[in-house]
């Protein structure tokens, strides 16, 4: 199992928030991490959010890469009740895949008032193991069968 162990001074304040790539499909992050090619992708700031069944992307996020649109949308219960947002696919990339990435589904938010740009979810989160200790205000993520 290979982690990441961050201490961050927000982290009472924002919540676990840890760097990631977005890649719009699997050839397009082959090809940049094989041949390095310029091929576009999003360096994104996602918190880890142990409350969501799904994972989200900002809007913005998802109209630069063109993410692929389901043409079913998901049914998400938040704050409010039940809302019927947009579900698109993309490719994840953590630190923690090391030279692996995960396809996943991400619902579209807006997030530009946030000082993250989505929210890994608990699709993303079965497979790592997270452990946070606010007592020494860190966090530890580690992938697992993966």
């Amino acid at each position: 199992m290979h982690g990441i162990q961050l201490t961050i001074p927000t982290l009472q304040d924002f919540g676990p928030i840890i760097d990631a790539e977005i890649h719009s499909n699997e050839q397009a992050f082959l090809n940049l991490k094989n041949l390095h090619s310029d091929i576009a992708y999003s360096s994104v700031k996602l918190l880890i959010d142990t409350g969501s069944n799904i994972s989200g992307l900002d809007k913005r996020i998802i109209e630069n890469l063109q993410l692929r649109q389901y043409m079913e949308g998901a049914s998400v219960d938040g704050v409010g009740g039940i809302h019927q947002l947009k579900l698109f696919r993309g490719i994840l990339y953590l630190p923690i895949f090391q030279e692996r990435a995960l396809p996943f589904d991400v619902v579209e938010g807006d997030y530009s008032n946030s000082p993250y740009d989505g929210i890994i979810g608990r699709d993303v989160l079965k497979y790592c193991s997270f452990v946070y200790d606010g007592w020494s205000n860190t966090f530890k993520l580690v992938a697992v069968d993966i």
